[in-house]
């Protein structure tokens, strides 16, 4: 029986997996997450790609090849591969399979781990839809909204919020910007990465289901409920309360009531006060109305406040806005003007119309109007429902709380729960068509990785691995840092028969720290094992040469008989020389070395001159040391090769000299018959020759 082509999934090829788990454990596994794509990469018609490690089409029989750019571009309602020239396939969706689960996908110079579908948007863009596990989604979206140096309790906090929060959208496709959470892709870090490690899984409930683990900068001091802000049910978890760790963020925002003065100005004189205000409020206007419209805001004579919740924070406001607009005039050609008046409106549309990052947060605490302008100050930044991400580092750093003490106060009667246990193992099974063969299936055990072993020589600075398997398999081994990126493959499905495995890698150039050796195996039958076992570099640390290399004895003697330069030097380390000739006016004639691993000691180089016309020339030496010292040295030499010439005799009574080899030019003499003259050369049927002091063009025909 043949099994139907594979569709997207979890790294698509999980559907299969997932069926054969059912029945194995009752454990949940670690979920996806599927995200648009936005944030980072705008509304684009094409994308730039780059796989690192190879990618399956899974519409067609192609795969991308780690390292090799590809272009994802929307074309006429459907979206087109190409690579270089060629159009590789044209579906109306694209989806890429990792054929190794830590393959990474740069899209637009940002990396991404997971799968991917390409969709049309809007009979325009391409749209990329990342589905990524959970975990590490969380690694991506935890630095994005929490500074990693933080305290590691506060990013724990972060991390169960930030999962509870993704977990409540499993059924839905969410975005990477703050609609959601911000999520950077593959831009971890070592710490809030170690954060996402050590709450593997935890999420925070209440009465048997997940909560809505909302979260803001600060609350100013003070939380409040989610039915003051939102108008949903109030649920008990969020209480309002004074919250003595929140650092109280303070902000304040003016505005100028009349902005300028419309009259006898033309539209480009027409310049507007507080533009971050007018332009925030021009944005708004564009989106509920006033699309492609050319707008100047005269005056904003009314911007008020008011009706606090009993958290404190706004609930209602006052806005008035007096414009005009490039194409409403009079019969005069004067600008009509326009008005645009809320009255008693939510306090969410004026914070939307002035900018949410003008005014911070509803907490407002002052506003002060004088004759001239309206300020408006306030605590906090963000809604202040649920975890406040400065208050939890305060509470982590001053407090010295834990993260499951910092959640119990924002989270107010929730339990952080674990939710799911370890990502299982991922069994590729897809031949090159993308069926299976269930009839054929009949290996289903993975190769057997053993005798892992990594010594370190940090003298020599080098690592072996070793290890063994117990069956003929396609082995990969790749070295990744603290932070999970991939350093370098010392091998990619390599075919190796059964038995010792030994690679050796260089570790010169890394930095002391914790490393990982990551090994997978999938025999014939697509049985896949991997483990990834850490070692340590600690290698001296070698106090920094800052000195640069000493190029010393310069010579250079020229040979014009034999048209030849001869240059030797003295270096006093190993180092990369380069050595360049050049002409008088400094280019580049020639490279007789360059960037050339040169030892210590007296090098002798040769140039032949003989296409140099005489004159003044030089040698440019350069030698980098391995610590990247960088010293130069020049010198010049000078060719003076003997001109060859030869005579002749005038045949003609009377010969004219001429300016150029023409007889149209200019005459500058006259020889007589059988006068000897100098030929310098020969241009044509023209002679060029020397007479007295003086040099000209004669015709070739009357010279003997």
């Amino acid at each position: 029986m043949i099994l139907k082509k594979l569709g997207a999934g979890l790294l698509s090829f999980l559907l299969l997996f997932n069926l054969i788990i059912t029945a194995v454990s009752a454990e949940k596994i670690e979920p996806t997450v599927h995200v648009q794509l936005v944030n980072y990469i705008g509304n684009q018609t094409q994308l730039t790609i780059i796989p690192t490690g190879d990618y399956q089409v899974e519409q067609a029989n192609i795969r991308l090849t780690s390292g090799k750019s590809y272009i994802m571009k929307y074309d006429n309602k459907k979206i087109s591969l190409i690579e270089g020239a060629t159009t590789l396939v044209t579906e109306e969706t694209l989806n890429l399979l990792p054929l190794v689960e830590t393959n990474l996908l740069s899209i637009n110079n940002r990396n991404y781990l997971g799968s991917f579908q390409f969709v049309p948007e809007n009979e325009k863009y391409v749209r990329p839809i990342n589905e990524v596990f959970m975990e590490d989604y969380l690694k991506g979206v935890v630095p994005s909204e929490m500074f990693s140096g933080w305290n590691r309790e506060a990013l724990k906090a972060q991390a169960v919020a930030a999962r509870t929060y993704a977990s409540t959208y499993q059924s839905k496709i969410i975005n990477d910007t703050i609609n959601y959470q911000v999520y950077g892709g593959y831009s971890w870090q070592p710490n809030s990465t170690a954060a996402v490690d050590e709450t593997k899984g935890e999420v925070l409930k209440a009465n048997g289901g997940l909560i809505s683990a909302v979260f803001s900068a600060s609350n100013g001091g003070k939380t409040e409920s989610n039915a003051n802000i939102w108008g949903t049910t109030p649920v008990p978890y969020f209480i309002i309360k004074e919250d003595p760790f929140d650092p109280k963020t303070t902000w304040q925002f003016s505005v100028k009531k009349q902005q300028f003065a419309p009259v006898n100005l033309t539209w480009n004189q027409m310049k507007e006060n507080d533009t971050a205000i007018t332009n925030a409020i021009k944005t708004w206007m564009a989106a509920h109305g006033y699309s492609g419209k050319e707008i100047k805001i005269t005056a904003i004579p009314v911007l008020k406040l008011h009706t606090p919740t009993s958290g404190g924070r706004v609930s209602k406001g006052d806005i008035k806005v007096e414009f005009i607009v490039m194409d409403k005039v009079d019969n005069n050609g004067a600008f009509i003007p326009q008005k645009l008046e809320y009255k008693n409106t939510d306090a969410s549309k004026v914070r939307a119309m002035v900018g949410i990052r003008a005014m911070l947060s509803y907490l407002v605490s002052n506003i002060m109007e004088t004759k001239e302008t309206i300020t408006v100050s306030g605590f906090g930044d963000g809604h202040g429902v649920g975890l406040s991400q400065w208050g939890a580092q305060n509470r982590a750093e001053v407090g010295k709380q834990k993260y499951n003490e910092i959640l119990g106060f924002y989270y107010d009667g929730a339990t952080i729960v674990k939710d799911y246990g370890d990502r299982k193992p991922v069994i590729v099974q897809a031949s090159s068509e993308y069926e299976m063969d269930s009839a054929a299936k009949t290996d289903t055990t993975a190769p057997n990785i053993s005798g892992v072993k990594i010594s370190v020589d940090n003298t020599k600075g080098i690592a072996v691995i070793s290890f063994n398997i117990n069956e003929p398999a396609d082995e990969t081994v790749y070295i990744k840092d603290s932070n999970g990126i991939i350093l370098t493959y010392l091998s990619k499905d390599n075919f190796t028969k059964a038995g010792t495995v030994t690679k050796e890698y260089s570790i010169s150039s890394l930095s002391n720290g914790k490393y990982y050796a990551g090994i997978i195996t999938i025999d014939e039958s697509k049985n896949r094992s991997s483990t990834l076992p850490s070692f340590e570099v600690k290698k001296t640390v070698q106090v920094k040469d800052e000195t640069a290399p000493k190029i010393s004895g310069v010579k250079v003697s020229v040979d014009n008989k034999k048209n030849k330069a001869n240059i030797s030097f003295n270096t006093n380390e190993t180092a990369k020389v380069t050595v360049t000739i050049k002409d008088s006016k400094g280019k580049i004639l020639s490279y007789l070395k360059r960037d050339v691993l040169t030892k210590a000691g007296t090098l002798k180089q040769e140039y032949s001159t003989t296409k140099c016309v005489n004159g003044t020339y030089s040698v440019a030496i350069s030698a980098v040391d391995t610590s990247n010292n960088r010293s130069t040295i020049s010198t010049v030499f000078t060719v003076k090769k003997a001109v060859k010439t030869k005579t002749g005799k005038v045949k003609a009574s009377r010969l004219n000299v001429r300016v150029t080899a023409s007889t149209k030019s200019k005459v500058i003499g006259t020889l007589k018959k059988n006068q000897t003259v100098t030929i310098v050369s020969t241009t044509g049927t023209w002679y060029k020759i020397k007479f007295g002091n003086k040099t000209g063009y004669v015709s070739k025909t009357y010279i003997n």
